[in-house]
């Protein structure tokens, strides 16, 4: 499975682009399959829900959420760190870019909600609460992955082991969300080093994607 596409109106870079061929289409994907991903990771559920969730009032429902998890994608792939498309490792992110969404928008397990929110207090202060909100109602912002991804970085590995219970609802491990971290990290250094930030960039992509009027 490939989903890398070209991001229209991509942010110009202050420097010269790698060898790599840039932003290589993935319209393989149609925007229906990835809304189907999207709404049947929302929560564990049975096989007779997740076919109901392919019914057109909850993929409207799911648009701002598939939109945002195009956008994250779309923001990784200009920093030029996504792995080449249609390997494992590519489809691994794709699915970590969906799942950890609905992991974190969804989820009611105490260590889960409770990482995020002091990830994103420790990161924001008394616009947490805002955060977590917009986050819960539209899916994925620059500022919740960076938060994310700072909290895994400063966060012991036994201290995250307490997301495994969690995570595992959402067909997720602690190493899966190690990687995932890892890769926006990356993804932020790369912009940074061309004179870009991170939630410009996300922000530029998200505004092109589905459910972004609602933002």
């Amino acid at each position: 499975m490939c989903l890398w596409f070209r991001p229209e109106g991509a942010i110009a870079s202050n420097r010269s682009r790698s060898n790599r061929t840039p932003y290589p289409l993935f319209a393989s994907i149609p925007l229906s399959i990835l809304i189907f991903f999207v709404v049947t990771s929302i929560s564990p559920s049975s096989a007779e829900s997740r076919i109901h969730g392919i019914q057109a009032q909850h993929a409207r429902s799911a648009s701002p959420f598939v939109g945002s998890a195009m956008a994250v994608l779309a923001t990784l792939e200009q920093a030029s760190v996504l792995p080449p498309e249609g390997t494992k490792e590519a489809d691994r992110v794709i699915r970590s870019v969906i799942q950890f969404q609905s992991a974190f928008s969804k989820s009611t397990d105490a260590s889960v909600q409770g990482f995020l929110r002091d990830a994103l207090t420790n990161k924001y202060g008394e616009e947490a609460t805002p955060l977590l909100e917009r986050f819960r109602a539209n899916g994925w912002t620059a500022e919740i992955l960076e938060a994310l991804a700072d909290a895994d970085q400063r966060t012991s590995a036994e201290e995250l082991e307490r997301l495994a219970t969690g995570l595992g609802q959402f067909n997720l491990s602690v190493d899966d969300f190690e990687r995932f971290m890892q890769l926006v990290r990356e993804g932020r250094s790369a912009l940074t080093a061309r004179g870009q930030r991170f939630e410009e960039v996300y922000d530029h992509h998200r505004k092109a994607m589905p459910g972004a009027a609602g933002r």
